[in-house]
């Protein structure tokens, strides 16, 4: 059971440290004389419009739909609007006591809710589950975070940032609808569902794209690690960072084990509720003015912490 155990923790979680190390790797040398910041902006673009729709319409298009693709993302959901409470409950009731500012609370309230579904979630299932394990985190993405992240997370940023911008729901609709992961996933869909032959090279094409989402985007989260904004305010950035990772994680599986019992399904549910906070989430902040550094001090600490929260989460579900 052990030597089982110590394999699935080297098969699944030491590539992805690997990965995430060469990133920050990239970030201390720059090789090639390229900014770090040029080079993450590089590899996000090409994972949103290349990479991660392959990956999408390859999954989707294959994959043999049960009740998952309702409890996956329904679960993230539920986890997401309940760790808002709890840090609505821990941060705003007592933001006096903390030295809070509008800006500094919508930057905690999204960094301890809001998890990287995408390039964590994705390699962490595929690592632990096998590659058509992806649909889970492609169903938590696309019918899940992404549909709260330009909703409620947009509207709370508007609401709580320093810059004075109205949040307009038909313009963020607008922009979701306009993301190509989201026709990918679609295309996927209808192909499936009416059981029409995908071409040969379009079948391969996708493939070969999609293989390259997950070293992608966990080298880009190498390269945002920054140690020197963790010194700020290490109180409030661990509290953040363990509502992300162990409160969350906990209530769902509060909830969905004496219910669903424990499956595939449920480990996966649990898991990607105990992700670190989502990189997209600095865009928010820098769009509508919240605590950009706090934010990102957060993602650091939460990612660093994941590495100590996954192998507990694997020993106690696998």
């Amino acid at each position: 059971m052990l030597s089982d155990l110590l394999i699935s923790l080297e098969r699944g979680v030491a590539p992805l440290i690997a990965l995430i190390f060469l990133g920050f790797l990239w970030r201390i040398k720059t090789p090639a004389g390229l900014s770090v910041m040029d080079t993450r902006r590089t590899i996000n673009a090409l994972v949103l419009y290349l990479f991660y729709p392959g990956l999408a319409f390859d999954v989707i298009s294959r994959a043999h739909f049960g009740l998952e693709v309702i409890w996956v993302p329904l679960s993230v959901w539920v986890s997401l609007l309940a760790a808002l409470g709890v840090g609505w409950l821990v941060f705003a009731r007592y933001r006096t006591a903390w030295g809070l500012t509008a800006p500094g609370l919508g930057a905690l309230l999204i960094a301890g809710s809001f998890g990287n579904i995408l390039s964590m979630g994705i390699a962490v299932l595929q690592s632990l589950f096998g590659p058509d394990a992806a649909r889970y985190a492609i169903y938590a993405d696309v019918l899940g975070i992404s549909i709260l992240f330009w909703t409620l997370g947009a509207g709370m940023a508007a609401v709580l940032g320093a810059k004075d911008q109205a949040f307009r729901l038909g313009a963020f609709a607008l922009t979701l609808l306009k993301m190509p992961p989201i026709w990918a996933f679609f295309a996927g869909l209808m192909f499936n569902l009416l059981a029409i032959p995908v071409p040969e090279w379009l079948k391969t094409t996708s493939h070969l794209l999609g293989q390259a989402v997950v070293p992608s985007m966990l080298l880009t989260v190498g390269m945002s690690i920054s140690l020197a904004t963790v010194r700020r305010s290490p109180k409030m950035i661990l509290t953040a960072s363990a509502i992300k990772l162990v409160v969350m994680p906990a209530l769902v599986a509060a909830i969905v084990l004496p219910v669903l019992g424990m499956s595939e399904m449920t480990q996966v549910m649990i898991l990607l509720a105990g992700m670190p906070t989502m990189m997209a989430t600095v865009l928010l902040a820098e769009r509508f003015g919240l605590d950009t550094e706090l934010l990102a001090a957060v993602m650091v600490v939460s990612t660093l912490g994941f590495f100590f929260t996954l192998p507990v989460m694997v020993i106690l579900l696998l």
